[in-house]
This record gives C-alpha cells, structure tokens and sequence, in this order.
C-alpha cells in the first residue's frame, strides 16, 4: 500500500469515528430531553357528570357518579410526541374523583367519544381529549369532620407521552373552575360505599 492510500483510509477512519461519536451524543441528548421533557399543557376545559347537565360551579360528591373533563391537550415543545394514555394515579387520601381512563374527544364536549388510539402531536399543536374520573374509593373520610372542606380542583391528570421511543409521564392540572365541593365526614363516607 502506498502512503497516501494509507493516509486517506486513516482520514476515512477518522472521519467515521467521529460520526459515530456524534451519533451518540445526539441519542444521548435525545434520550435525556425525552425523558425530562413536559411540553404538554392543557387549554380550557368542559365537564359534565354522569348524574346530568354540565358544570360549571361546584362538583358534587356522588356516589357512583363519573365526572367527564373535556379539554385540549397541546404539545408546546419542539419535538412531536405521542399520548400513549393515561399513567398510572397516585391519588391522595383527600381527592373526592381520580382519572381513570382518558379518550380523544374535540375538547368541547365532555363526553366519551369511543376508544382511545395513541395520537401523534407535532410541535404546537393540540387534540381534544376526555378524561373520566370516578369516586376515589381510598378516600380517607377520617381526615374529614363534619364541617365542610374548602372546595378543591379535580386531581390532576398524569399523561403518559414519548418522543422517539423514549417515555416519560406529565402530570397536568385541570383548568379553572369547576371545583369539587366540600367533603364532610359523612359525604365522604356516603361516596366510597
């Protein structure tokens, strides 16, 4: 071989490192923002309760009642995701309704449109989705007296996304009001039978 047939496969070599060091660098970076990214928010929302008649005040505390969030979910990040569901609830002892189960909708209509197929979303856009919650059977009624606890927001609704393969989950609020009304001892009690 000579020198400079030498010389241009040692460039070519390099070359080729180099490429493959950047290669995963970049599925590196790609991986770390995948998981750590939040790029979802949520905009407006429409709910009605199985029991009849949309919300707008307060929700009340039902037994067997469902409670239909619409609204529109968007992806404010650079990157498209896919919504793969919802992720698994980590409720507290004190959230009257939990999420159990989130279906595309047109973000309008606070009522469950048919299955849910993992939607892609590019870079700033949205799709209407409803999310049903239901009584939260772990409700600790011990934490509660007989007054009535403030009002409080729905729980909040853990999405589960990916970008590229990689997954993560986001945990959204849900939007202004309506609010839950206020627990007693004896609501509580009456709403996890």
């Amino acid at each position: 071989m000579t020198p400079l047939a030498e010389e241009r496969g040692g460039i070519i070599a390099k070359f080729l490192g180099l490429l493959l060091v950047l290669g995963i660098l970049a599925t590196a970076a790609l991986y770390v923002y995948g998981k750590n990214q939040q790029p979802l928010s949520a905009d407006g929302v429409h709910v009605a309760t199985s029991g009849g008649g949309r919300q707008s005040g307060q929700i009340p505390v039902t037994p067997g009642q469902s409670v239909y969030v619409a609204t529109i979910v968007r992806n404010d990040g650079p990157l498209p995701v896919t919504l793969e569901g919802l992720a698994p609830v980590e409720a507290s002892a004190t959230d009257a309704y939990i999420p159990i189960s989130m279906q595309l909708g047109d973000g309008k209509t606070p009522a469950p449109a048919g299955d849910f197929a993992p939607p892609s979303l590019d870079a700033h856009t949205g799709i209407g989705v409803v999310i049903t919650y239901a009584i939260n059977t772990n409700l600790d009624c011990a934490r509660f007296d007989d007054g009535p606890t403030e009002p409080a927001p729905l729980a909040p609704m853990p999405i589960k996304l990916s970008t590229y393969g990689v997954d993560t989950t986001q945990t959204l609020g849900v939007p202004g009001p309506p609010m839950v009304e206020g627990l007693t001892k004896t609501t509580c009690e009456r709403a996890v039978r």
